[in-house]
């Protein structure tokens, strides 16, 4: 059985958590989490810091983000800082950044810095 951890729309996280499984939050989560996967549903709302290596949003999400793959869907409002390697946008889907960076662009231009 997948390990999946689910936090209900009628509840309430504050605080940091770290775990190897995946996490779907349908109520709010306020602090630090880092999770292999991450599914922000449309009832949700997240404020903090999150490491994931893919992160699917269609809440709200005002945090930092680090991830490899990131996918904002059409009912999804993101406002933080992003870094990712893959980044897929749909229509409607609301992205609100002072910084979005893709990590393979910037890896590739550090190597050709030091060549």
């Amino acid at each position: 059985m997948k390990n999946l951890i689910r936090i209900t729309q009628d509840s309430f996280f504050k605080g940091s958590y770290t775990g190897l499984g995946d996490l779907e939050l349908y109520g709010s989560f306020d602090g630090t989490l880092k999770v292999k996967n991450l599914h922000i549903k449309k009832s949700a709302v997240f404020v903090g810091f999150v490491t994931a290596d893919s992160i699917v949003v269609e809440g709200d999400i005002n945090a930092d983000i680090q991830t490899e793959n990131l996918y904002l869907k059409s009912s999804g409002t993101i406002n933080g800082e992003i870094a990712y390697r893959n980044i897929i946008i749909d229509s409607g889907g609301i992205l609100k950044s002072s910084m979005v960076q893709n990590v393979s662009s910037i890896n590739k231009f550090i190597k050709s810095q030091k060549s």
